[in-house]
């Protein structure tokens, strides 16, 4: 009977190794994933805003339609 405890202890530690390792490289490829969203500097306050929301004018950047006016 001690054996097989031996066995089984020896497998579930190898199968934890192969899991973590796994994991590990599949959070790395999610870390290094590039942004594809820009951060600009508003013209006006110089508060920085993702570029999708960002309003856009004659070349120069605006945080919100106050600052645009």
């Amino acid at each position: 009977m001690g054996i097989v405890k031996l066995i089984f202890v020896v497998l579930l530690v190898f199968v934890g190794f192969y899991l973590l390792k796994k994991f590990r490289k599949l959070s790395g490829k999610m870390a290094q994933r590039p942004s594809t969203n820009k951060i600009l500097a508003c013209s006006v306050c110089n508060m920085h805003i993702p570029e999708s929301e960002a309003i856009i004018q004659n070349g120069k950047v605006y945080c919100s339609k106050e600052h645009l006016k």
